[in-house]
């Protein structure tokens, strides 16, 4: 008895660092930003998470983000959260981009501009084994724009400027 507890301590020790170290104990810096202007090329998508296009969607914006120099992140803006009951979304997914134009942006994709006085951003650099999802940092940046007294939109935008990294921006009420 007394070796099975001591394996069992030893295992939650070494589960604890291991998620220390992937990055499981990081806070997600918030910030406000002020004049929020968000350019993404891409295109729109009405479905459900998690379906082929999508996933065809978010794999052109990762070539362009790895081959386009004004490709600065994968970004989806969603219009709204997902349906609670069938799951649908319907954002513009593509990537952030800069004051360049992008070169070899997929036929049929677009440029749309999100622009709000003010926006709330939360980012986290971890392991994707440890990090948060969006949908729990999104329910932490509305928490954090009440304690600011922030009115908010239901838009906000996910960004994945690298393999460990993720932003949320809630964009602030029009």
């Amino acid at each position: 008895m007394k070796k099975a507890l001591l394996i069992i301590t030893a295992l939650i020790i070494v589960s604890i660092i291991a998620y220390a170290i992937l990055g499981g104990f990081k806070e997600v810096e918030k910030s406000i930003e002020e004049d929020a202007l968000v350019s993404i090329a891409g295109t729109e998508y009405q479905g459900k998470i998690g379906s082929d296009s999508l996933q065809m969607l978010f794999m052109q914006a990762k070539d362009l983000v790895e081959s386009e120099a004004t490709a600065n992140a994968i970004a989806i803006a969603y219009y709204g959260e997902a349906d609670a009951k069938t799951g649908a979304v319907y954002n513009f997914i593509g990537v952030a981009i800069g004051d360049e134009m992008i070169y070899e942006m997929p036929k049929g994709w677009e440029i749309k501009t999100f622009k709000r006085s003010t926006s709330v951003k939360g980012c986290i650099e971890a392991n994707v084994l440890a990090m948060p999802t969006p949908d729990d940092m999104l329910q932490e940046l509305k928490m954090f724009a009440i304690d600011q007294n922030i009115a908010v939109d239901s838009m906000f935008i996910e960004f994945y400027p690298g393999p460990n990294q993720l932003c949320v921006q809630l964009l602030g009420a029009e």
